[in-house]
């Protein structure tokens, strides 16, 4: 049977936790994202319009 580690975690880490955790997802999601522009762009068919472009 394990002894316990008597240990606390106080509400600084625990934001610290979550933060981190929520940076991990953005992350993710920004990458994710980043790569299926990239695909999208290689694929053929329709082509993406500028925005700025001349009248």
């Amino acid at each position: 049977m394990p002894t316990p580690a008597h240990a606390y975690i106080d509400p600084a880490s625990g934001s610290l936790v979550l933060q981190v955790a929520a940076a991990g997802v953005l992350a993710a999601l920004l990458t994710m994202k980043r790569i299926w522009r990239t695909l999208k762009g290689l694929l053929p068919g329709r082509q993406r319009r500028d925005r700025h472009e001349p009248d």
